[in-house]
This record gives structure tokens, sequence and C-alpha cells, in this order.
């Protein structure tokens, strides 16, 4: 598709940002390229604990400044630190409060121009589709080699790596912060036969066990979860559209460079779109990608033996030297 061959962007996009001021701006950028007629702005609190992230959040709202195209622009600036937790689905809720369906893009997630016009056309095509839960915009399994022209496939798998992706308010409605079925759901047995491996069993639990009773101080796992819970799937381009640029330091879940995930392959879609044929999931690439970017490292599954095997006060002492060690090696 070139630039005079793309239509006018249709869909509204939601942008969620805190304190990283390069990242969100590259992607403000991007979205101000695409031009959406309605662009919702999140943007958390300062932590007050923490020196300089008041200037830091400041800047990012400076961003503001950016939407200089014809819209209608609305923004939600909180004014207390709502948590990597609390604070995107907050924001997600205002979104879908407003719009039956859209686009989510948070500040570390760099679109290639074509996303939206994926996302959008994928939207109208299965908006009356219950089976599709979320559109997905990236791909790390860009290395699979396809066997057919289809633009996309169908995961039934997949965990927490929302890098840029668009739904329904209906799918929004059945999200669950809190899990609060998940004891029943994993008393009951009936995911077991959901997954793919013994390894792809016990991860997911662990993850889902964590969300569910705070360990894992995030949001994204649940919609995974939301996603099993109703039988849906997820749609995932066979390029990847979406370039997370927010891995190192002074991010909450991708600390290391050396993450696996961390790819540079993002590349442009092209139209028009090739539906597949049969809506049937592809559960070899599913079970490809867990074992090479989900599936716990060797040292990750010996330090969580370490710890199981310790006291809890002396767990306390050692977790944080095994976690530096393994985020230094890149492993997960």
């Amino acid at each position: 598709m070139s630039n005079t061959d793309k239509p006018a962007l249709q869909a509204a996009v939601l942008f969620i940002g805190f304190k990283r001021y390069e990242e969100s701006k590259r992607v403000i950028e991007a979205i101000r390229a695409a031009k959406p007629p309605r662009f919702y702005f999140a943007c958390d609190g300062a932590r007050p604990d923490k020196e300089g992230e008041a200037e830091a959040v400041e800047m990012v709202r400076s961003l503001a400044k950016l939407v200089d195209w014809p819209c209608e622009f609305k923004t939600r600036f909180s004014g207390t630190n709502q948590s990597v937790r609390f604070g995107p689905p907050a924001a997600i809720d205002w979104f879908f409060e407003h719009e039956e369906e859209g686009i989510i893009m948070e500040d570390d997630c760099l679109p290639m121009p074509t996303w939206f016009h994926f996302a959008q056309e994928l939207l109208a095509h299965y908006r009356d589709d219950e089976r599709i839960w979320v559109i997905m915009g990236n791909n790390l399994m860009t290395e699979w080699e396809n066997t057919n022209s289809d633009s996309y496939y169908y995961s039934a798998h997949g965990y927490g790596a929302y890098w840029g992706w668009a739904s329904w308010r209906r799918n929004w409605k059945k999200y669950d912060l809190a899990m609060k079925d998940w004891p029943a759901l994993r008393d009951s047995g009936l995911l077991d036969g959901h997954f793919l491996s013994n390894g792809e069993r016990s991860e997911a639990y662990g993850l889902l066990e964590s969300s569910w009773n705070g360990k894992i101080h995030s949001w994204d796992f649940q919609l995974d979860y939301g996603r099993w819970m109703h039988g849906m799937v997820n749609i995932i381009p066979t390029v990847n559209l979406i370039r997370n640029i927010g891995f190192g330091d002074a991010s909450t879940h991708t600390g290391s460079d050396l993450d696996p995930r961390n790819k540079d392959d993002a590349s442009e879609m092209s139209f028009p779109l090739v539906h597949p044929r049969f809506m049937v999931v592809d559960n070899r690439r599913d079970l490809a990608y867990f074992e090479k970017y989900i599936e716990p490292s060797r040292l990750r599954k010996f330090k969580n033996l370490v710890k199981s095997a310790l006291p809890e006060d002396l767990d306390k002492a050692v977790t944080p030297f095994l976690g530096n060690l393994q985020r230094k090696l890149g492993l997960h």
C-alpha cells in the first residue's frame, strides 16, 4: 500500500504514556502521521517518592502539542500514580466508555504505518464475529516459514506481549483485572487440555496464579486469562508491525537489552489483505513460539528450585542476586 493509496483512518486510537519522553514522542509522531479522527491520550501520575519523576511525566504530557491534525482530542492525565497494574486498565476503561472499538498503543510500542490500516480493516471484518479476542500488532515469530499467502493467522496461546493491539468494547467488558473466577477455573481442570505441552501448562498456571495473587504486578496476563475464559483467539499478522523500543533498565517488564524478544524486524503489511481460508489455530507455530520465547531457561528453573528450598527470610535475601544475574544474561 503506497501513501497515495491509503484510505483515511477512521478508527480511534488510545495512547498510554507515563515518563518515557523520547519513546512517547516517537510513538505519538507515528500516530500523528496516521491522523486518527479521534485520539485519546492517557498518562499516569508520578510517584511522590521518585525523584525527578514528576518532571519526566510533565514532559510526556507536553507532547499533547504534537496533536495538530483535525481530530477529536481527549486527555486523561491522572493526578496520582495508579501503577502499572491499575493505570493501563483504567485508561482502557476510559477509552471504551467513548468508543465501540479502537486501537491501543503504549509508549514503548512503535508501529509501522500500515499497522493502523491493518487493525482498522480487521476491526471491521470481525466486528460481528465473537470468536476473536484481540487483533495483535506484534509478531515475534517472523522466522516461521509461511506456507501460504495469508496476511495473518489465529493464535490461542502467547503470553502478555500486547505491544499494540485493537479490539472491541464488547470484549473489554469481559476483562477482569482481579481474576475473581481464576481459582474455580484453575481447580476445575478444564484448562489442562488446552495446553500444547506440560511445560506450557506449568508456565501458564504459574503466570496466572501470580497475576491473581499480586506477585506479578501487571495487567496484561489478565488479557490472556480473559481469552481462555471465553474460548476465543487472537489475530497475529504474518509480519511484525510493532517494534518494542522499551527494552532496558527503565522498563518494568522488558528490562534487558539481551531479551530474545528484543528484535528489530518490523516491516510493512501488504495490501489487499489475504484472509485465511480456515479459522483454525496454528498450534505448531504457537508451540514453537512458547518454546523459543516463553519457556523458562535453565537458569530460571534452577533459580525457582533454589528459592523453593530456602526459608522465607533467606529467600528474600537471595532473590535480588538471582534476579540481577538472570537479567544480565538476558534470560527469563
